[in-house]
């Protein structure tokens, strides 16, 4: 094979990932086939394709029809997350490579059909955990594993997100649609944690809504058309993100607005990971610490800067900074990045970073801490894994 023939399943923000492929000056693979109930998305993303690449696609309002053509080596699944499940598997039936936006389903049932499906396909599966590939992150990662700060014995991590008032309408606001906010919002993070720190013993966590509720802001409006006291949220329904215009603080929604999670892996290491949605807009981020033996790494996500502490610098005069770049693009770079390692992936016969291993171990670490905030208890990760065990 000298190129991926890509057929892409949901063709909203998400399925913007693969402009990359348009830019890529080793041609990788090319975009032959859409799929999206909504015409207008199909139209306008066969337009960029036209642009970059100088040609048409065939479109499908019907996946299973994509999933059919014969000119389709890969997928690209980028719809809603409760449909995840059902595409994925059956197009590893289809023999197709996948690279699935995550999550890796909405539950621990699902997750370990898709992986198990993915196993015995004998193709590649790719997750959307596009954070693997932020330079910033490779670059924390790379001085972990170097020794640099030692053994790693305790870390933080806090993801604000001023963006996250999308989630109370449209399809996000149903936790039958999405499982719980931190499966949706913050998988990214448990992926990484368990890439950093290895294997997880048990997990505990809280969530509450604190403010995207009524009387969170002085109306009664349930959607922003009726509204007379606009909130700083206020959309028209043409043109946002979700297609609708519903209040977010009013408008019926069943998840939280906050969260924290406690991990102890097996090293013994304790992690604590928050995530808000009501942060000033000038700390929208995320924000990471990682305390070693030797020294300590610090640093946020938008900045590309990692901060290195020796811990015994007691002149603090051996501070460094470290500047982790690659240009422009979503998630820290990582969004310009994952889909040409998973084309390199399928190119040369092995899964780029994001792949079974990593749907399964991030799948256990978040459901389990949703499954921690929803029956009030702490959660023994032995127990997930013996009635969900790694395929094979």
């Amino acid at each position: 094979m000298e190129k991926v023939n890509l057929g892409v399943i949901g063709t909203g923000a998400r399925a913007g990932l693969v402009r990359t492929m348009i830019t890529d000056e080793k041609k990788r693979g090319d975009i032959v086939a859409l799929c999206d109930v909504n015409p207008d998305h199909l139209s306008r993303f066969e337009k960029m394709v036209e642009t970059g690449l100088g040609h048409g696609t065939s479109n499908y309002s019907d996946y299973h029809d994509l999933l059919d053509d014969e000119k389709v080596d890969a997928v690209l699944i980028s719809t809603p997350d409760f449909l995840h499940h059902e595409m994925a598997i059956e197009a590893f039936n289809a023999g197709k490579h996948v690279f699935l936006e995550k999550p890796v389903g909405i539950n621990l049932e699902q997750m370990i059909e898709i992986v198990r499906a993915a196993q015995n396909a004998d193709t590649i599966l790719e997750i959307g955990y596009v954070l693997r590939y932020a330079p910033f992150f490779v670059g924390m990662k790379q001085l972990i594993d170097s020794g640099e700060i030692g053994t790693p014995l305790f870390a933080q991590a806090l993801e604000e997100y001023y963006g996250a008032f999308h989630f109370y309408r449209g399809w996000w606001k149903s936790r039958e649609h999405v499982g719980g906010i931190m499966i949706q919002k913050i998988c990214h993070d448990m992926d990484l944690h368990y890439w950093f720190f290895g294997k997880p013993r048990k997990v505990v966590a809280f969530e509450s809504l604190m403010d995207f509720k009524p009387g969170g802001w002085d109306s009664d409006a349930l959607n922003c058309d009726d509204c007379q006291n606009p909130c700083p949220y206020y959309t028209k329904a043409e043109g946002s993100r979700t297609g609708t215009n519903e209040c977010v603080y009013n408008a019926p929604h069943d998840i939280s607005d906050n969260t924290q999670i406690l991990v102890q892996f097996e090293s013994g290491l304790n992690l604590s990971m928050g995530m808000n949605f009501f942060n000033a807009r000038g700390q929208s981020d995320r924000h990471w610490k990682v305390v070693g033996s030797k020294a300590e790494l610090s640093g946020r996500l938008s900045t590309g800067m990692v901060r290195i502490d020796p811990r015994h610098d007691t002149n603090m005069q051996n501070t460094r900074y470290l500047k982790f770049t690659s240009g422009t693009g979503g998630h820290g770079g990582g969004d310009a990045l994952q889909i040409l390692e998973f084309l390199d992936g399928i190119l040369e016969g092995h899964e780029a970073k994001a792949g079974i291993e990593s749907a399964y171990w991030s799948s256990i670490l978040i459901m389990g801490a949703q499954k921690s905030a929803d029956e009030g208890e702490i959660v023994e990760i032995a127990d997930l894994t013996r009635k969900y065990p790694f395929p094979g």
